[in-house]
């Protein structure tokens, strides 16, 4: 034990933190975009702590516990998602031999179901006009935006007059909404900031969209009948659901990427 302490290797073997208790610890510690605290709060409390491993002694868990919990979480959870997951409570344990509150991590040799992703396939030119007739009338510039850019969803909400150089023909991507927010943040990596292309057919849209729907004091170029601002979820699976369902693309079909 003096040899542990010298070497500073010593763990308390009366130390009782429990796994979410030091989970939690760790997640406050830890300097995490907005988005991704939300994401790593949910993750800890529906499959940490609502789960046997989360009361369990942070000390006193073994590989095959975490090895079981990854299991039975593997019937409610997409192998992503699991992996995530997984990833997590690998991170939570190294923290926690750090702080040599335990010798070792139990989260080793993990087996994992494999992560089978589809495979993207772009809609073709006439799958876009005919998603973008099924929108609302409102709402047809956005189609043909993202399309047209490659935008993700959160860019298209956030998008602005001021981001389009008409001149220069090309939209600067600097901002975007995270989920649940109506305020612009920085993209989640330097990468994701650029300047694409812009074509005639996106410009024309745009142009027509903002005679008929001015954009917002702050230019935002899309808005609602309020003159706000989409969220995610009211665009993405009320309207744009709709339309999809409308439209009746493949399923194979994802997203639309591919410029009209």
């Amino acid at each position: 034990m003096e040899a542990d302490i010298l070497r500073g290797q010593y763990v308390d073997p009366s130390d009782k933190t429990t796994v979410v208790e030091y989970a939690r610890r760790w997640a406050a510690g830890r300097a995490h975009r907005p988005t991704t605290t939300r994401r790593v709060a949910s993750l800890i409390k529906t499959h940490t702590a609502a789960t046997p491993l989360g009361s369990r002694r942070l000390a006193a868990v073994v590989p095959s516990e975490v090895q079981a919990w990854a299991a039975d979480r593997a019937k409610v959870l997409a192998p992503s998602t699991l992996r995530n997951l997984v990833g997590l409570l690998r991170s939570i344990y190294a923290a926690a031999v750090l702080d040599r509150l335990v010798g070792r991590s139990p989260v080793v040799r993990v087996s994992l179901p494999s992560a089978h992703r589809d495979r993207v396939v772009p809609l073709t030119v006439d799958q876009v006009r005919a998603l973008a007739k099924a929108m609302p009338a409102r709402n047809r510039a956005m189609v043909i935006t993202q399309a047209g850019l490659g935008l993700r969803l959160g860019e298209l909400l956030a998008l602005r007059v001021q981001d389009v150089d008409f001149t220069a023909c090309v939209v600067r991507i600097e901002w975007q909404f995270a989920p649940q927010s109506k305020m612009r943040t920085a993209p989640k990596t330097p990468r994701s900031r650029r300047i694409v292309p812009l074509p005639q057919v996106v410009a024309d849209t745009l142009h027509g969209h903002g005679a008929d729907y001015p954009p917002a004091d702050d230019g935002t170029v899309f808005t609602t009948r309020f003159a706000g601002p989409y969220r995610h979820d009211y665009y993405g699976s009320l309207i744009f659901g709709a339309a999809v369902r409308k439209a009746g693309p493949p399923k194979s079909i994802t997203s639309p990427r591919c410029a009209p």
